[in-house]
């Protein structure tokens, strides 16, 4: 049979995988092949929304990563406040959030609600979009570096911060892609992440508990998956399953983790390794007990600001 390759969004894999699941070898090295390409470059999601429409000021800030690409972000002030939090966010989505997508269970990511709350509790945002999103510069035709290249985005905005609002107490709000890059500047970069006060490590994912997630999803597991993942993954990025791990070891900050404990792109074991990791005793596993959709995961804070601000206040 001739198989005809596309570029796949998605929820276009997951159903690849689906169609395809049925116990061959081959028709299962295809789908994880698929899953793989995801991972090799992304498409710009656009920004649609500013903060103004939640009531709230805002600068417009251009500055550079560690490796010169230039990148968009926002400064949002809370009034006579000496407290700020850097926020990262995941893999396709951008500073404002996303938009509605189909191949997403047409679910759209708001992030100017949380933005709201943290302002109403008396802190400063300082948020920005990763190279290839929202208006930051295309880094290699939308490359991925499977947070290998994204980490100095990640430094280069803790040095911003620290540079242009010296003084200040800094706090890490981070998500999927955005806090594995996060973990990985931490593990590049240590010394600049010395005296951050508290860090949010929402829904970080794992190639273990992705890969193991959706094959466990579409009836499709296999001992060797990730194995065949890891190999497709190195043939498109050029990056390894030993380059592309969660290094929470590195994380020695006060830490609360947080995940939709339904979520099929990933495993509760894998969550709980994170956490286990973590290298710094103040830290809590904060699990998301309604739905199964991941997205819905990053609009938690949203609709429920309580635990977000009662863990940075109380660092």
């Amino acid at each position: 049979m001739r198989i005809i390759k596309l570029k796949l969004s998605f929820v276009s894999v997951l159903l690849t995988v689906l169609f395809l699941a049925g116990g061959c070898s081959l028709k299962r090295n295809y789908a994880l092949k698929q899953m793989a390409n995801f991972f090799e470059k992304v498409e710009k999601n656009p920004i649609t929304r500013t903060p103004n429409e939640v009531g709230l000021d805002y600068e417009k800030i251009s500055f550079k990563s560690l490796d010169g690409v230039n990148l968009s972000a926002w400064h949002i002030p809370s009034e006579n406040s000496e407290k700020i939090v850097i926020f990262n966010h995941f893999m396709l989505g951008n500073k404002a959030g996303a938009v509605p997508n189909k191949d997403w269970g047409n679910i759209a990511v708001d992030f100017l609600p949380i933005y709201k709350h943290l302002v109403d509790a008396g802190y400063n945002v300082f948020t920005y979009d990763l190279r290839n999103h929202g208006e930051s510069d295309v880094y290699e035709d939308g490359k991925l570096g499977i947070t290998n290249i994204e980490y100095q985005d990640v430094v280069a905005s803790v040095r911003y911060v620290k540079e242009h609002y010296p003084n200040k107490e800094i706090y890490l709000y981070s998500q999927c892609y955005g806090t594995v890059s996060t973990m990985r500047a931490m593990e590049k970069n240590p010394e600049d992440f010395k005296g951050i006060k508290a860090y949010i490590n929402l829904q970080p994912l794992t190639p273990e508990g992705f890969v193991t997630g959706v094959t466990r999803k579409f009836e499709m597991e296999h001992e060797d998956n990730l194995e065949v993942f890891g190999n497709q993954l190195k043939k498109k990025t050029g990056y390894g399953l030993n380059e592309v791990g969660t290094p929470a070891s590195a994380v020695k900050v006060p830490t609360l983790t947080v995940q939709v404990r339904n979520d099929w792109r990933t495993t509760v074991k894998s969550i709980e390794k994170i956490h286990k990791e973590i290298d710094n005793n103040d830290k809590v596993l904060f699990w998301i007990e309604e739905g199964d959709e991941r997205l819905e995961g990053y609009n938690y804070f949203a609709h429920n600001p309580e635990k977000m601000i009662e863990w940075f206040d109380s660092h």
